[in-house]
């Protein structure tokens, strides 16, 4: 495929997401699930606009087709600063508040961010929650980065890490497929009460359909169809809690 820039006109749309972050999207061996999926693929159907789902693979693959002008539309993530240098954002799709998650055995005192400082921390790879916390967690706290979300929570359990940070969504959903529900925690309050939206390649030529993209992302707020896609997304990973790993 060309790249986005020397395309004339956007003839298809092209759509990738991280492929392990249920109940939001996640890829399955054999394509996307997840509600961010259910979201776009109805907005550009409603839109008259042919499209694709490609899987690129990991995380950071993604970033950079986009980067590359390789892909058009990311679904979904959340808006910093680095991404806004190549990414055009929608507006909300749905919230998607941070959390650190703990060992319910090995209980904290939480109340601000400080009070994780000097303890061992996890994300997966290619995460970022935010550009305030994004800064702090930087300089601040000492965080090592895992494959997945997976591997860091079974490093928590290992009491390799202290905390794990990531979406409240999908740890949740995590824990729910790893039957470990009764084991870790999500820390209150949140870290961060953020945003999932979706990123339009700003080199891409569909970037044009932005404007018409977000009148009907509203249509269905209005509608309830975010909403219902989430609870869905979240019925449909219960049931087969599978992530590709090809």
């Amino acid at each position: 495929m060309q790249p986005a820039q020397a395309r004339a006109a956007c003839e298809r749309v092209i759509v990738s997401a991280d492929p392990a972050y249920p109940p939001l999207h996640w890829y399955d061996g054999k394509q996307f699930q997840g509600a961010s999926i259910a979201i776009v693929t109805r907005i550009l159907t409603d839109l008259g606009l042919p499209y694709e789902l490609r899987y690129l693979g990991p995380w950071k693959r993604v970033l950079n087709a986009a980067q590359n002008g390789n892909i058009d539309i990311i679904a979904t993530l959340k808006n910093t600063p680095e991404r806004r240098s190549f990414l055009l954002f929608s507006e909300l799709v749905m919230n998607n508040p941070v959390a650190a998650f703990v060992k319910k055995d090995r209980p904290m005192s939480y109340a601000k961010w400080e009070d994780l400082a000097g303890l061992r921390g996890g994300i997966a790879r290619g995460n970022r929650f935010g550009s305030a916390f994004d800064e702090y967690m930087d300089k601040r706290l000492h965080i090592n980065e895992t494959d997945n979300l997976e591997t860091a929570f079974n490093m928590l359990l290992a009491n390799r890490f202290d905390y794990v940070i990531t979406g409240y969504h999908v740890g949740q959903a995590y824990m729910a497929s790893a039957n470990i529900d009764d084991k870790l925690v999500p820390l209150q309050p949140f870290l961060i009460d953020s945003q999932n939206l979706f990123g339009f390649v700003a080199q891409s030529p569909c970037a044009i359909h932005l404007s018409a993209f977000n009148k009907q992302l509203e249509k269905l707020h209005k509608e309830g169809f975010i909403e219902r896609a989430l609870l869905q997304a979240r019925a449909d990973w219960r049931k087969a809690p599978v992530i590709g790993k090809n």
